[in-house]
């Protein structure tokens, strides 16, 4: 639900910006559109029989094809480099929560520049060499070509967002935009239907690469603050870090190290690595990390949570745990260290270095019994992330904090860096 909200936000985000971007690049653009005449684009104004860029005037020879394609490029490399600077500052507000001018443009302004011009000029090109002027079909197929290419640029600077979602989010985005740009240039007037129209292309691409990002990614993070705020960032080859220095850091926790915490995927597992330790550790789906003023939570689509299940009253013995070595039906093999279990037997960080206790205790886990007897013992998690246990039959089962694993020979578990085996 966290992952859903957030990322819902952040399309959001990435959509206004995005609408903001497109009508801002096309306004810079209307001083020299006025007045101008010759023949339609794949972008002109369907109304309208004058060219948005057009070299030429009223009464003059229609332009070339080079012509068209020259001037839709620079009109199109305006109105690009808009949407991606936009898109890129909504990217950067929604993982800092603060504006980010410089970056926005130092990574959003040139590129989305050229991919726009490339783009407006590759679907011109197509659209002036086989259409009729009149083809509203091509004309929103070459939106949507037009959309992929800004997407696959801007999938070079957004973390993990991948060349494929990036184009499949940004034609998909141009297809939805071309066909209200249509709609507005039906209904308004050339200069507001053109300013509507690019305000929905800039909308709809910003939507539609969230959309893909988040449909087809394979890993991700859950930010939770202690404030209330989630953010969901995408997981792949480059890490996503953590820390107090945004030059080091894409997601900036106070009163941390200036590099904390690095999470990336690789070979098709989610690695998390404390860069103040050193210690590496292999995560799963529904695995969490604390740092700071924030909880991440770790979601794999390959591997997803399983629900916790309600779990039955317990009955902890009164038998203290030092007397647990005598009377024990299961042990736990810690390397070459053997811990006997019994009901009541408790676990601290010092027995399980690689965890960390909930409370202040230091206490880990507990030996509870299912009833009076102690045929039927579980080992209750206690600290502040899940475990993993695989039985004898090499069946996965996530044990989540606060929940139980009823204990059985052969069974391993996976406390973070350490693995165990109950013998």
């Amino acid at each position: 639900m966290k992952r859903n909200l957030s990322a819902l936000n952040k399309a959001l985000q990435f959509g206004i910006s995005g609408a903001v971007g497109g009508f801002v690049g096309n306004l810079i653009t209307e001083p020299f559109m006025q007045g101008l005449t010759g023949s339609e684009s794949v972008f002109d104004s369907v109304l309208s029989t004058a060219r948005w860029f057009g070299l030429v005037g009223g009464g003059i020879a229609t332009p070339s094809v080079f012509d068209s394609v020259l001037s839709t490029a620079r009109w199109f490399g305006l109105v690009g480099g808009g949407i991606a600077t936009a898109i890129m500052f909504g990217y950067y507000y929604y993982i800092k929560g603060k504006p980010q001018i410089k970056q926005a443009l130092k990574n959003g302004g040139l590129f989305g520049l050229i991919a726009g011009a490339l783009s407006g000029a590759i679907a011109e090109g197509i659209y002036s060499g086989i259409g009729d002027g009149d083809n509203e079909l091509l004309r929103v197929i070459c939106w949507g070509i037009a959309g992929s290419l800004l997407g696959l640029g801007l999938a070079q600077r957004i973390p993990n967002l991948g060349a494929l979602r990036g184009m499949g989010g940004g034609g998909v985005g141009g297809v939805l935009g071309g066909c209200l740009f249509i709609l507005f240039a039906y209904n308004l007037s050339g200069t507001a239907g053109r300013l509507a129209g690019c305000a929905a292309i800039g909308f709809w691409i910003g939507i539609m690469l969230v959309v893909a990002e988040t449909l087809f990614n394979k890993a991700w993070l859950v930010i939770s603050y202690d404030t209330g705020a989630n953010r969901t960032l995408t997981l792949g080859s480059e890490p996503v870090t953590f820390g107090s220095d945004e030059n080091l850091s894409i997601i900036c926790i106070p009163n941390v190290s200036p590099l904390a915490m690095r999470f990336q995927l690789e070979g098709g597992q989610i690695v998390c690595e404390n860069v103040d330790s050193g210690a590496v550790t292999y995560l799963r789906s529904g695995d969490q990390k604390k740092i700071g003023n924030c909880t991440i939570t770790v979601g794999n689509s390959d591997l997803p949570a399983p629900t916790s299940a309600n779990i039955p009253p317990t009955f902890i013995s009164d038998q203290p745990a030092v007397n647990s070595f005598t009377s024990g039906q299961f042990s736990l093999k810690l390397g070459s260290r053997v811990i006997p279990l019994s009901a009541g037997t408790q676990l601290f960080t010092s027995d399980i270095p690689s965890l960390t206790a909930a409370a202040s205790n230091g206490l880990v886990a507990i030996v509870t019994s299912r009833s009076r007897n102690e045929l039927s013992l579980g080992l209750t998690n206690l600290c502040d992330r899940a475990w993993w246990a695989t039985d004898i039959q090499g069946d996965i089962k996530m044990v989540e904090p606060e929940s139980t694993l009823t204990l059985a020979l052969g069974t391993k578990i996976e406390f973070g860096e350490i693995d165990g085996e109950i013998v």
